[in-house]
């Protein structure tokens, strides 16, 4: 079982659900390296359409993979042909690729997937200002002005007032990274994510 520690206590658990950890979909290794995939996609999506990165620098990061490396030439490749800013849509691809490769009993949902991994934009933003010292009750507000002109289905204000505070209570990049999978688990796969949160629970007892 991966570690609860952010969101441990919050009240998502969406109707009743019990499973052998080991049937989990979301303990499923073969899972996690799909949305490991699809978050470094969308972290090369968001630099590319985004944020302006030049295709060189995000080559040049050492910490690439293969795998990393073959998303940033198919989404510069992308951008250069179409101009698409859809960033979430990218990831979302990406996403699926590897559940069918894998084998994975995952019914796609492109259009509700794209919207799930976007939704990390948030948290990224949020981090952003907790870095630079901003104070919590400031963040929430610029991170409003600054999606205000995307639409409110990808990023509700609701969802924005509840992840700043969580963002804040971040120690590390583990639970950045918690709050990340939180994000598209509980968006995506809502009761695959009940399930594995009422196993991890009843694990503790």
């Amino acid at each position: 079982m991966r570690p609860i520690t952010l969101v441990a206590a919050l009240p998502f658990i969406l109707g009743s659900a019990a499973a052998n950890a080991q049937s989990l979909l979301l303990e499923h290794p073969a899972f996690r390296q799909c949305e490991a995939e699809a978050f470094v996609s969308l972290v090369i999506a968001r630099n590319a359409m985004h944020l302006g990165n030049s295709k060189q620098s995000q080559l040049d990061v050492k910490s690439n993979g293969a795998f990393s490396l073959a998303a940033i030439n198919e989404v510069y490749a992308e951008v250069d042909q179409s101009g698409s800013k859809d960033h979430g849509n990218f990831a979302a691809r990406k996403f699926y690729q590897c559940t069918k490769r894998e084998g994975l009993n995952v019914a796609e949902d492109l259009k509700s997937a794209a919207v799930c991994l976007a939704r990390q934009d948030i948290v990224f933003f949020v981090n952003v200002d907790r870095e630079r010292g901003r104070p919590q009750a400031e963040a929430a507000g610029r991170v409003k002005g600054l999606l205000s002109k995307s639409s409110k289905t990808v990023y509700p204000d609701a969802l924005i007032d509840q992840l700043v505070p969580m963002v804040y209570r971040a120690t590390s990049s583990d639970d950045e990274y918690q709050l990340r999978e939180f994000v598209f688990e509980t968006c995506l796969l809502p009761e695959d994510w009940n399930a594995w949160y009422r196993a991890s629970q009843a694990g503790k007892q």
